[in-house]
This record gives C-alpha cells, structure tokens and sequence, in this order.
C-alpha cells in the first residue's frame, strides 16, 4: 500500500513537471513574441528632407535667399572644409555636409523662427547653432579671397569708372556706410536659452566700403567700448582701411562718406550749407555716387534678416557670422542672383546717421574739398 502511494505521489510530481516545462516554454514564446513586438514597433528612419529636391524653385529662393543654381556654388566652395561631425551622439545618423550648409544659410536668412528651421531639417536648437558657427567660421576664413579692395591699376581704374559712369563725379573709388547689430553676448553654455550664463545685449558697429556694384569691398568691426563719444569719425578712424588711405595705397583716389564723418583730404562728404551753384552740383553728384553704398546695406539686410534681428553668442562668434554674411553677399551680387529682388514684402533698411562731428570752421580737409568741387564742379 506504501508503495502504490509513493507511486501515485511520483506521477504528481511528474505532472508538476511537466507544466513548469510547458509554462516555462510558454514564458519564452510570450518574451520572444514580445521582443518581435519589439523589433516591428521600429519604424525604419525616413528620409531627411532635402530642399534642392522636394521644393520648387519659388519657395525655396524665399526660404534660402538664393537659386538653387547658385546654392549649389556655395555648396561647392564651403564643402570641403566641413567635415562630417556626430553633432548629437544619441541619434543614430549624423548631419550631412550639404544639409549643414543648407541649414545655416536659411538660418541667416531670418525669414523664421530659428526653432523653424530646426526641425525643418531634422536637428535640435543646440545643433542648429553649432552648425551655424561652424559654417560662418568657414566662410569668414575666406574673406580674403571675396571681400578685398581693388589691389591691380586696372581695378582701381575700373571701380573709378564705375562710379563715374553713375554722376560724373571722378576719383570716387568707394562709399562708405555704416550700421549696427545686436548682439546678445554668450559667455557658455547652449543655445535658445536652455543652461545659458546671464547674457547683456550690445551694439556691435559695422563699418563697410561700397562699390558701385554693390559689393563690400572693405569691413570693420567694433564693440562700442572701443569707440568714443563721436562713435562714426571713431569707427572710421580705428578702420583699416583709413590706415591704408594714409599710407597712400589708393594716392590720387577718394572714399566718399555721409554726414555723420569728418571730411579729410581722402574721405568728401557733403557740404552741409552750399553756397553757391557749384556745391549744390556737388552735393548732388555726391547723393548719386554715394547712393550704392546705401543699397547695398539695405540688399545685404534684406537677404539675411538676422541682421536686423539679432546675433547670439560671443563677439568672436558674430564678427564670423557678419563676415561670412558679407561673403556671401557679395557672391550673390556677382552671380546676379534674384532671390530677393522680387521679395516686395521685405522692408527697406535705412542705414543709421549716429552724431554730426564737430567743428565749423573750415579746415585744411574742407579746402581740399572746395578745391575739388572747383575743378570739377565749377558753372563757368
């Protein structure tokens, strides 16, 4: 009798067996469907989105403020120096060269909010801004080759007709103009105000020379510390390219300049209280030859609205960033491109007039100045 319970008692257990095995099988087919579950529930990673494909010709001159044709150039000459970086280590693909490109202009160009532009191409805030730097220190390492004053007889002469052609004023080899950005200085930390230092707002002054195409052929910089009281006479007097009037590189040429600049021997503004027919025909001689230097700012401003909005990061980081804006500028004016031409909703930018300099005597500069208007301006 024993035994018949002892075996009745080895039949449970092996029973009891048999459904730990079935459950412990059925345990792993639950886990291995759930990691199938898994797998499927991963969606392959779609496409990014590229602009000089998906968009048509309009929108994407409004959105990037140059013809694909001629994004397709800057692509080409920034491309090389950008290497491949793995801007955000937790996401599986990393930013290709021509969308890091694509990315910075449309940003420059201001037409919406930078957070916009981000998920317009796949990245975060903080990656747009990386990517951003990184372009315009590319393109400002270029400045040289794109924005230079006419070094040959033969430029110089050109650059003269230029001018001349447009009021038969002679000599004229530049017009200067100048304006100022905000910036927000950034001493660390992010961007778009996530783990940010305090940052304080400044006035960065910008100084350019014009030509008569339109084009920057000279550029300066300077935080306002740099600069006194009169902040227009010590913009230009700081400038290199007074130095290089000075130095007599340009002899026998001149810089025209607004109201707000000390004329000298080099630079002519206009007479303030003409007195006679001569300085009228000058002044108007002058408001025509100096009137490229003011369309060019204002074309510069209106294809990258971040101008007018405003820079953040560090002084370092916005001088790259104004550079590489005046880069790219002047590739658009020598290509022609129309992008902006036909934006009738973008306003005009009025370059500021900071404070009249001082004096009202007639110094040896504004003898030299009447001297010009009398060989060359003279009625009778």
């Amino acid at each position: 009798m024993d035994d018949i319970k002892i075996f009745q008692r080895f039949l449970k257990d092996v029973r009891h067996l048999k459904d730990f095995e079935y459950f412990k099988h059925l345990d792993h087919s639950r886990i291995n469907r759930n990691k199938r579950r898994q797998i499927c529930k991963v969606k392959p990673r779609r496409p990014r989105f590229n602009p000089m494909e998906e968009m048509n010709e309009i929108e994407f001159r409004k959105k990037y403020r140059y013809t694909k044709e001629n994004m397709r150039r800057i692509i080409e000459i920034v491309r090389d120096d950008l290497e491949v970086d793995y801007y955000e280590p937790m996401k599986r693909d990393q930013v290709p060269i021509d969308l890091q490109i694509l990315s910075a202009i449309r940003f420059f160009g201001g037409t919406e909010h930078p957070q916009l532009t981000a998920m317009a191409h796949g990245v975060s805030l903080h990656t747009m801004a990386k990517i951003t730097r990184r372009v315009a220190a590319v393109l400002s390492s270029k400045a040289s080759r794109y924005i230079r004053m006419p070094a040959t007889l033969s430029e110089k002469e050109r650059m003269m007709r230029s001018f001349q052609y447009l009021s038969n004023m002679p000599q004229v080899i530049g017009a200067v103009v100048q304006t100022t950005v905000r910036l927000q200085l950034e001493n660390r930390g992010s961007y778009g105000g996530t783990e940010l230092a305090a940052t304080n707002e400044e006035l960065v002054h910008l100084q350019l020379v014009a030509d008569a195409e339109h084009k920057i052929r000279d550029l300066d910089i300077r935080l306002p510390e740099e600069l006194g009281h009169n902040t227009a006479p010590e913009l230009f007097s700081l400038s290199r390219i007074k130095e290089r009037f000075e130095q007599n590189e340009f002899r026998g040429r001149i810089l025209l300049g607004n109201e707000s600049l000390s004329c000298s021997h080099f630079l002519f503004t206009p007479v303030r209280n003409p007195k006679n027919k001569s300085e009228d025909l000058y002044n108007q001689a002058h408001s025509a030859t100096y009137a490229p230097a003011v369309k060019c700012l204002n074309y510069w401003i209106r294809r990258f609205g971040i101008l007018s909005s405003e820079l953040l990061g560090t002084f370092g980081s916005a001088k790259h960033t104004i550079t590489a804006l005046a880069l790219l500028h002047n590739m658009a004016m020598e290509w022609n491109d129309p992008s902006i031409d036909s934006d009738i909703s973008l306003p005009i930018y009025k370059p500021n007039i900071f404070c009249y300099a001082n004096g009202a005597t007639i110094s040896e500069e504004q003898r030299n100045r009447n001297e010009f208007i009398k060989t060359h301006f003279s009625s009778n």
